[in-house]
């Protein structure tokens, strides 16, 4: 693992695990956690969460070609785990085939979250990525909070 090529975030959500990992895993709140504001669309094209299984997301301010994510599910380990391929199309700097990692662990009912992103093409996408997430995250944590 490549500290360059390499995202790692932690946080604590004040919600209990099974609530954060739904909140990854389910349709209804990734249709609400991948939408940045008032007029972005976020459509769920793809979700099959199993080992193997593939999810598709595109998201983008209505008039705008969207993003466009999706890749495939390795493990899933309800409630604990998720790690997924992750390819991103649709903007300046796009990547193929990182691999994300989300342990969730339970500290005294809330959960302790940490993000792992591998295998960037480069230092610079690796930070496109840590200015994207933390909104991200920001959002699952108000819609379990």
């Amino acid at each position: 693992m490549s500290d360059a090529t390499t995202l790692r975030i932690e946080r604590v959500i004040d919600a209990p695990v099974h609530a954060v990992f739904d909140a990854w895993t389910s349709r209804e709140a990734m249709l609400q956690w991948y939408r940045d504001g008032d007029g972005w669309r976020v459509d769920v094209t793809e979700l099959d969460v199993r080992p193997g299984g593939r999810y598709r997301v595109e998201f983008g301010i209505d008039g705008h070609p969207p993003f466009v994510e999706y890749g495939e599910y390795l493990v899933i380990d309800r409630p604990h785990r998720i790690v997924m391929t992750e390819t991103l199309e649709g903007v300046e700097a796009p990547w193929a085939d990182t691999q994300v990692t989300v342990e969730l662990t339970d500290q005294a009912g809330k959960t302790h979250c940490v993000l792992t992103q591998e295998r960037f093409p480069s230092e610079h996408h690796r930070d496109l990525a840590a200015g994207g997430w933390p909104g991200f995250l920001d959002r699952i944590e108000q819609l379990v909070s």
